[in-house]
């Protein structure tokens, strides 16, 4: 007899056999996990790394979701791309369709850059960086010789059919702002941070055109500044299309 009185014969039936999954639905739907963290690389540099792994239902009524896990858990590449399309290959021997998602920081001096990769088995890949930065006001500067100062963020996105080098693009991005923030500063060295800042005023706009101009092939551009003199932030977007938002 069990605890509750049961006795061993009573124990609930588990029909291995069950595949809700690959019941029959009209509407494909692309579907999968999000949020999944395993530990990955970018050049020399070891991370953890947030996974979105997705591929289309077909016909079927849903996905076989530890496939996608499973997959996601096997061989790493050199790059995070290669490991990224090696993903998609291994999902799409059985539910085709698949894309990728990764998402991670990488570190340029003592900052670090958010950067999201998207990618299919095959064609372009999708690239996000955020990037934070300084900037100074060149309307005050005019005024009365002072730019009052914000932290600034740029976000790029580029679809590449070649690998990229995202230490260079980081590097790039950062030209486009009035300076570059640092954490460990002196008062001497903070005092001359805030002079390099005021030497090269920047609005939200001139930093996206700053941008467009180093990544002509880009696809989005936009550029934040936290205001530090009023409560809202001020913001300047570019596209290839008007209007267009990405989303990877």
């Amino acid at each position: 007899m069990g605890r509750d009185g049961a006795t061993e014969d009573a124990v609930t039936y588990i029909d291995a056999t069950a595949d809700v999954q690959s019941e029959t639905s009209r509407l494909p739907v692309d579907a999968g996990i999000a949020n999944y963290r395993v530990w990955g690389s970018a050049g020399n540099v070891t991370m953890p790394i947030e996974l979105t792994v997705q591929t289309s239902t077909g016909l079927h009524r849903g996905v076989h979701m530890s496939r996608l896990v499973k997959a996601a858990n096997g061989k790493k590449a050199e790059r995070v791309e290669q490991w990224l399309r090696w993903i998609c290959a291994e999902v799409n021997r059985t539910q085709p369709g698949s894309s990728v998602t990764a998402t991670f920081e990488i570190p340029h001096g003592d900052q670090f850059a958010k950067v999201s990769m998207r990618a299919t088995e095959r064609g372009a890949i999708t690239y996000r960086y955020v990037v934070d930065g300084m900037t100074a006001c060149p309307c005050s500067k005019k005024m009365i010789g002072i730019g009052h100062m914000q932290r600034a963020q740029m976000t790029l996105v580029i679809k590449s059919e070649k690998v990229l080098d995202s230490m260079k693009v980081v590097e790039k991005v950062n030209e486009c702002f009035s300076a570059k923030p640092k954490e460990h500063m002196k008062r001497l060295e903070e005092a001359k941070k805030i002079l390099e800042a005021q030497a090269n005023p920047r609005f939200a706009e001139d930093l996206v055109r700053e941008c467009v101009k180093r990544f002509p092939d880009a696809v989005y551009i936009s550029g934040r500044c936290f205001e530090s003199i009023h409560a809202h932030d001020a913001i300047a977007t570019w596209s290839t299309k008007p209007g267009w938002m990405p989303v990877i």
